[in-house]
């Protein structure tokens, strides 16, 4: 409990850094925007890459695979769920689709993998790296067709770092093979960046929106709604019937707890499906996200029974 109070107020504090330099015009735009890259085509890649090296065990091996077919139905039963309770709202054709993403579609990289990282350690970020494949595929296939009518882009959900590095860890966990201890050390401390750096980011990013505009929007409360609370409440139910570890349990239930993903904005504004309410409805999340989050780690910790 200690250990998950210290990650939570470690992360607020970067949090709140990245607020304060953006305040301060010590980030702006630019650099907002490098620090982005930089996180996702390095930092990010290399930290995936150095979870590789954790001890393969049978136990590990039977959570991936768990995590793989858990992450699979969650997808599945959301995207059905959320399809057919849009029909039922006075949205729209173009804001009921960006409702459905929105609500099924969680910002499992960009804070997933950090977030799971400083909880769980390699074990947590390996296994946040299977949900997220799950997430490429169905975000990359359904998710784009929802948006745009059009047949998914699979060149995309295979060939970007993130993916990639993804694959690529899972082989190297699976095989033989290891990363050399001297190409190991530097992966890890690049890939080290990933927390802070995506921490001060997602401060930096929330700087200039104006709140109270955020706050207001009423649709976008329904989204966060199902977001932040029914989806991760009916993985936490679900969670309580199946006879797996406590730490594989609590990470699919943050996983699914995480806000709206910024990938939802991209394909909205590519497809000119309500991008303004995409826009708002991910800061929305993220301002609400620093009630329910701890919450959620809080109700793993006595629910699921994880440190």
């Amino acid at each position: 409990m200690i250990v998950l109070l210290e990650v939570s107020v470690r992360i607020l504090i970067m949090i709140a850094l990245g607020f304060t330099l953006r305040k301060l015009k010590i980030i702006d735009e630019h650099i907002q925007k490098g620090l982005s890259n930089v996180l996702l085509y390095a930092a990010l890649p290399m930290s995936i890459l150095a979870s590789s090296g954790y001890e393969r065990t049978q136990d590990l091996t039977q959570a991936m695979l768990l995590m793989a077919g858990i992450s699979i139905v969650y997808y599945a039963i959301s995207l059905i769920t959320m399809y057919f309770i849009s029909k039922k709202l006075t949205f729209n054709d173009k804001k009921r689709r960006v409702f459905v993403t929105m609500s099924v579609f969680a910002n499992t990289g960009f804070l997933g993998f950090p977030l799971m990282e400083a909880l769980y350690g390699q074990k947590g970020l390996l296994l946040a790296v299977v949900y997220n494949m799950a997430y490429n595929i169905f975000m990359y296939s359904f998710g784009v067709h929802m948006l745009s009518g059009e047949v998914g882009d699979f060149k995309k959900m295979i060939l970007n770092p993130v993916s990639l590095a993804s694959v690529v860890a899972i082989i190297i966990f699976i095989s033989p093979f290891k990363i050399p201890i001297i190409v190991e050390t530097p992966i890890k401390d690049i890939g080290a960046l990933t927390v802070p750096l995506s921490m001060i980011i997602v401060g930096s990013g929330l700087a200039p929106i104006p709140i109270r505009r955020i706050l207001s929007d009423y649709s976008a409360y329904l989204v966060s709604f199902f977001r932040l609370l029914f989806w991760p409440a009916l993985m936490i139910v679900g969670m309580l019937f199946l006879p797996i570890d406590p730490q594989t349990k609590a990470i699919a239930v943050l996983m699914t707890a995480l806000p709206c993903g910024s990938m939802n904005v991209i394909f909205s504004e590519k497809y000119d499906c309500e991008p303004e309410f995409a826009a708002r409805t991910v800061v929305q999340s993220m301002v609400l996200m620093s009630i329910s989050l701890p919450l959620m780690i809080l109700v793993c910790h006595f629910i699921c029974k994880a440190s």
